[in-house]
């Protein structure tokens, strides 16, 4: 008992003089950071993100294989994120990717919705920083994952501006801004009817600023293409003097000018016995109004319904009245889906009370193009 004891102790004093002898600083050790092999980059290092392209490939960023972090390649991870350079915080989120993919791609859509997620505003320059890290999945010890960055910039677009600003500059050097809508929430077509005057004339999207905007693209003569700003562009030019109806395609890339055909009251409404308005004036107002369904072609006024053959007949009303203009058939008896010529309005005293005739019942899609060039009525079976 006493041997035991006096071993306990012995092993006492040993630990105290061991401890008495670490007053010396402690020792720090550090991880060696793996050199960057993968080495990173973009195919693309400055990026214009465009509403026309959103389905496809923006930017597509590749690496090599990791060092393989002294093990096979088969355990290895990778992980992309990208970054805001001036606002770290703003971070998209993290893509894990297996050890044989070695590149990621995304498009022009997800990478304005990113931009946009970040509070960024259209034509800003947002620098940003891609990463990859290669990470081993298992290890009996730890090891530093490897670590590559590329930095490009990027500019994004707006996705469902409500307007655009038409900036006109006339041949005196006259300079005017017309306000353009959206036609329906997200459509992305925009249509004003203004006074226009041969000149120069571009599509800003903010009346404060000429710039992000719409210029003269690189295709036909009315093609539109998107700049951050006016360096090795150009403005789009007409010739055109009068009144017309400005329609901007944003999913097309395009603008179009359309003089129509000035209706008295703004509507054009069908009216008759060969359909099912009847001769009802007041019905033919609230239910026989003939509408614009394409934002791209305002020229073009519909009206779906049934239509009756036989003897009965239609014609147009212009001014809600019977006293009013119409728009008449070029001889009585005349088939829409024959006869397409459509003549200007008048009174009926004015060359007769000349309706169409309809050649089978059924459900009928009337359409009349007001445009001042064609001017035609067609007549076709309903899709809907």
């Amino acid at each position: 008992m006493t041997s035991k004891i006096l071993k306990q102790a012995g092993a006492l004093c040993c630990l105290l003089l061991a401890l008495t002898g670490c007053n010396k600083d402690p020792e720090y050790y550090t991880l060696d950071t793996p050199e960057d092999i993968m080495l990173v980059k973009a195919s693309d290092n400055v990026l214009t993100l465009e509403k026309t392209k959103e389905n496809e490939t923006a930017v597509t960023f590749s690496w090599n294989g990791a060092s393989n972090l002294g093990t096979t390649p088969e355990n290895v991870e990778y992980y992309f994120r990208m970054y805001m350079a001036e606002e770290t915080t703003n971070v998209s989120k993290v893509d894990t990717l297996d050890s044989d993919t070695h590149s990621i791609s995304f498009t022009h859509k997800e990478l304005n919705d990113m931009l946009a997620t970040w509070g960024m505003s259209t034509g800003d320059k947002v620098t940003i920083e891609a990463e990859v890290i290669a990470q081993l999945r298992t290890s009996d010890k730890y090891q530093k994952p490897e670590l590559s960055k590329t930095t490009l910039n990027m500019y994004g677009y707006i996705k469902n501006v409500t307007a655009i600003y038409m900036v006109s500059v006339a041949d005196d050097g006259t300079r005017t801004l017309v306000r353009m809508p959206e036609k329906g929430t997200g459509s992305g077509i925009y249509q004003a009817t203004i006074p226009v005057t041969p000149g120069k004339y571009f599509f800003a999207l903010s009346q404060d600023k000429d710039y992000p905007a719409y210029m003269k693209g690189s295709g036909a003569a009315n093609s539109l293409q998107y700049v951050v700003d006016g360096e090795g562009t150009e403005m789009l030019d007409t010739t055109l003097d009068g009144t017309y109806t400005v329609v901007v395609d944003l999913n097309q890339l395009d603008v179009s000018f359309v003089q129509l055909y000035p209706l008295p009251q703004g509507v054009v409404c069908i009216i008759g016995g060969a359909c099912e308005i009847g001769w009802d004036i007041d019905k033919s107002l609230a239910q026989g109004q003939l509408t614009a369904k394409d934002p791209r072609h305002p020229e073009r006024l519909s009206w779906t319904g049934q239509f009756y053959a036989g003897s009965e007949e239609f014609k147009l009303m212009l001014e809600g009245s019977y006293g009013g203009k119409f728009f008449f058939a070029p001889y009585q008896g005349a088939f829409p889906d024959e006869e397409h010529a459509l003549g200007e309005a008048r009174y009926q005293d004015n060359g007769g009370d000349l309706k169409w005739f309809v050649k089978a019942d059924g459900r009928y899609t009337l359409t009349v193009d007001i445009d001042v060039s064609t001017m035609t009525i067609d007549l076709q079976p309903a899709n809907e």
